[in-house]
């Protein structure tokens, strides 16, 4: 009888895995043919961006993809591997693989000395990019973002200018070495096709407006009552402007955007879960984004450090919309004193959250403003965290008129902590330690007692 059954089983298992493995041969066979394949990688680091696919779509003139590898190497397969991917979705790409030691005239007309080398061609501009790594002998991590910057910048028919103001103790915008400085949201910028420049308004008499966003990040000293003019000038002209405004600093530009429906309260925002990515209190993690072109399918999290809330002010024709809020366990902490010593509680009359920490503003069909409640969020420290510089450029697409810019951008594989929020903990929590035990002592008890009657 131990024999028959033990049979049987054995026949049962053997026809289990002979399913299992047809079904899998099915669908990699499917797979192979369409030339699909899944990514599960958090970054998405084997599958085109979701900004080359709609940089892609709207390439709306053709450009020439000059690839100079040799014959045969692993720098050559894998570009075709990714090259291929910006074939298969616009048909404005073309794509011409020279060898230079076979056409050496065509790489000196390029003025190419570098196996690796790859030339986009665009009527009479032409950008040429180094993707080669000595290295490894493969293309570089960042091809993609590369390529993509490339496409961007050949398709732009204007040049757009980002100004920085200067002269009141702003972030550095070629300060690549410090935590606080702002060199790598300037290289991201202008690896975006746009021209980043500072601005001293104290000099100058107004504010460029044409094809021009201004950014005030993190004034030190007040701005001079001629700058405030300046600004409000530029924005009543139809402007744009992007401010960075962290807690107890810029009181006139608090005032300026008062005006604008936007109140940045004078406290700062205290999130006991920004503990579990390493930070402190005063770094809310934010996963909340109201619904906004710029927020449309962004599903990383956000790092707010140092923020202070921002309300919006209902006023006749000013559309005024929050873009994230960090979460219900934060609050707006207001009595500073106590906090500069340390101590941080949330009291009855500390704004609780959700809070707003990230607002834009729309005036008639061209006046765009973005206010962010810190400056941190984008230095060097934290441009990089998560969903951070994604969520910048972004906004910067949206001030710019540049939706169709909004997006995704390519990844690179890299060490970095795992930005959990407190729902998410809680869920986590409840899984492992309650959900997960429950179902396997059920599960045991079951097979226990279904033995024992047997």
């Amino acid at each position: 009888m131990r024999k028959k059954r033990f049979l049987i089983h054995g026949t049962n298992a053997l026809v289990f895995t002979l399913v299992v493995l047809g079904i899998l041969t099915v669908i990699n066979y499917i797979a192979y043919k369409r030339g699909g394949r899944l990514d599960v990688t958090q970054e998405k680091l084997y599958s085109v961006s979701d900004q080359t696919v709609k940089t892609l779509q709207n390439v709306n003139k053709g450009i020439e993809v000059l690839a100079f590898f040799k014959e045969i190497g692993t720098d050559r397969r894998e570009f075709q591997d990714l090259i291929k991917e910006y074939e298969r979705r616009s048909d404005k790409i073309k794509v011409v693989f020279i060898d230079p030691d076979k056409d050496p005239g065509v790489a000196k007309s390029y003025d190419v000395n570098e196996y690796g080398t790859v030339v986009l061609v665009s009527g009479e501009q032409n950008i040429k990019l180094g993707l080669s790594d000595l290295i490894s002998g493969g293309i570089v991590k960042n091809a993609e973002q590369e390529l993509t910057n490339a496409l961007i910048k050949l398709s732009r028919d204007i040049k757009k200018t980002v100004f920085f103001l200067t002269g009141h103790g702003e972030r550095d915008i070629k300060n690549n070495a410090e935590p606080e400085g702002f060199g790598m949201l300037s290289q991201a910028l202008t690896d975006e096709g746009y021209e980043v420049k500072e601005l001293l308004l104290l000099r100058e008499s107004s504010v460029p407006r044409d094809n021009s966003i201004l950014v005030v990040a993190g004034p030190e000293k007040p701005l001079l009552e001629k700058e405030v003019e300046a600004v409000k000038k530029h924005l009543e002209d139809g402007g744009k402007a992007v401010f960075l405004v962290e807690p107890r600093s810029g009181n006139e530009v608090v005032a300026l955007l008062k005006g604008y429906g936007i109140d940045l309260g004078d406290n700062v925002i205290i999130d006991p879960s920004s503990k579990l990515v390493g930070g402190g209190d005063v770094a809310p993690i934010v996963a909340q984004y109201p619904i906004h072109d710029i927020t449309d399918d962004f599903k990383f999290a956000t790092l707010f450090p140092y923020s202070r809330s921002i309300d919006l002010v209902e006023l006749d024709g000013i559309k005024a919309t929050l873009i994230a809020e960090t979460s219900e366990y934060s609050w707006a902490e207001k009595d500073l004193a106590l906090f500069d010593q340390g101590v941080a509680q949330k009291d009855s009359d500390d704004e609780p959250g959700p809070l707003g920490v990230a607002a834009v503003v729309e005036i008639g069909e061209k006046t765009r403003i973005a206010v962010f409640g810190s400056v941190d969020f984008v230095s060097n420290r934290f441009f990089n965290f998560s969903g951070n510089s994604d969520f910048f450029l972004n906004t910067i697409s949206w001030i710019a008129g540049d939706e169709e810019l909004i997006s995704i951008r390519p990844r690179m594989a890299r060490e970095g902590k795992l930005a959990i929020t407190g729902d998410q903990l809680r869920i986590i929590f409840s899984l492992t330690v309650v959900v997960l035990p429950v179902i396997v002592l059920v599960t045991g008890i079951a097979v226990w007692w279904k033995r024992r009657n047997m």
